[in-house]
């Protein structure tokens, strides 16, 4: 076949076009699940060819409640001016099993672009995850744990630092909030998503301590981060226990989900105590269906662990003084993002009555502050 000059022109410009876009990256966003996040934009978990470094913190499960520790992060990302030294700080996101923290820290193991990670623990004892944190130690990366530790009796070598709550006194704190609400004591069931977490523990033996021999409690509730089973879970406490007059969520989608389960289930005198405060579990609380929530700062987590590994990586040991200056004592290695209180706002409770234990919210007063912040949830 002959073709015009016109033609021959328009059949090399479309093969240049084919080449070009064969030539692109297609690796463009996302880890392998799709699901690793830099605030709200994607960000690639492939290696970078453009010299880029991450400093990724991982979490335990895909919950509301580090949608402000994200917030935390892109915050630190810009006060630190990461952009200026090709360093981006983001969040991966686990899928709420122990063999996914341990692959995703295999994965960082391998990837030269990795300098920094923090991680949120599910099993604080379990030897594989364990010792993957120390081969990235042992490879010059800084690890440090946020939100939830590992057994610090036993495995504190396994990373520099812990970002977070005091989840022992955040307990008793919550403890202390169930006597005001309930002073003649009662029946308690509390629920979680993994007992073995040590976030998870230290809240309810905390709990338990501070709530004393008034309160008798009737079982621990395992979801394993499933939502619908969470819910179940409640829902079966009742059923088996029909003098329970206290339900109380441990992890941030509990309270949620204790929500859903008592509607319609003719159980209104039993109270509600939870951990955090996701959108809905604060909205929740407006109406009076949520009777107290002890709130951590996630936010301040995201901050600050992408503060500390940037300290770590950059040696910049004035930083670290300042963030820990009792790093040589025990315990000295645990900074304190601190606790809030949220009650509806016709409450029993009054700020007197928790002086300094933590700041005091009705909620709409914390709606109004996290609107301020452009957050929704804590």
């Amino acid at each position: 076949m002959r073709w015009s000059a016109r033609s021959r022109l328009h059949f090399f410009l479309a093969l240049a076009a084919v080449a070009a876009f064969s030539g692109c990256d297609k690796n463009t966003g996302g880890s392998g699940d799709g699901k690793s996040t830099t605030g709200t934009a994607a960000s690639s978990s492939n290696q970078s060819s453009s010299g880029a470094k991450r400093i990724v913190l991982l979490n335990n499960n895909d919950s509301e409640f580090w949608t402000a520790a994200r917030s935390g992060i892109k915050s630190a990302n810009e006060k630190l001016h990461l952009a200026d030294e090709n360093i981006t700080g983001l969040m991966e996101i686990n899928d709420g099993t122990l063999e996914g923290q341990i692959q995703k820290l295999r994965q960082f193991e391998s990837q030269p672009d990795v300098i920094g990670v923090g991680i949120s623990v599910l099993d604080p004892n379990n030897p594989q995850l364990i010792a993957e944190m120390r081969k990235l130690k042992e490879k010059g990366i800084p690890v440090l744990c946020f939100d939830s530790d590992v057994d610090r009796g036993k495995y504190r070598d396994a990373r520099s630092y812990f970002v977070g709550t005091d989840n022992s006194e955040g307990g008793k704190l919550l403890g202390d909030v169930a006597k005001h609400l309930k002073p003649e004591g009662c029946e308690y069931a509390q629920f979680v998503g993994r007992l073995s977490a040590q976030n998870a523990r230290d809240r309810m033996d905390g709990f338990t301590e501070a709530v004393g021999d008034k309160f008798k409690q009737v079982g621990r509730w395992e979801d394993d981060t499933d939502r619908g089973r969470a819910i179940d879970n409640v829902k079966t406490a009742m059923q088996q226990n029909p003098n329970l007059g206290m339900v109380v969520g441990i992890w941030s989608y509990n309270a949620p989900a204790i929500v859903k389960a008592l509607e319609g289930s003719n159980k209104p005198d039993i109270t509600v105590v939870a951990f955090d405060a996701e959108a809905p579990a604060i909205a929740a609380a407006a109406q009076g269906k949520i009777h107290a929530m002890v709130v951590q700062n996630p936010f301040e987590m995201g901050y600050q662990s992408i503060r500390i590994l940037k300290a770590m990586i950059d040696k910049d040991e004035k930083t670290l003084k300042k963030l820990f200056p009792n790093a040589d004592k025990p315990d000295g290695d645990f900074y304190n993002t601190g606790l809030r209180i949220v009650v509806p706002e016709k409450s029993p409770l009054k700020k007197e009555m928790f002086a300094g234990k933590g700041d005091f919210f009705t909620a709409p007063e914390f709606q109004k502050w996290l609107a301020e912040r452009n957050l929704t949830s804590s």
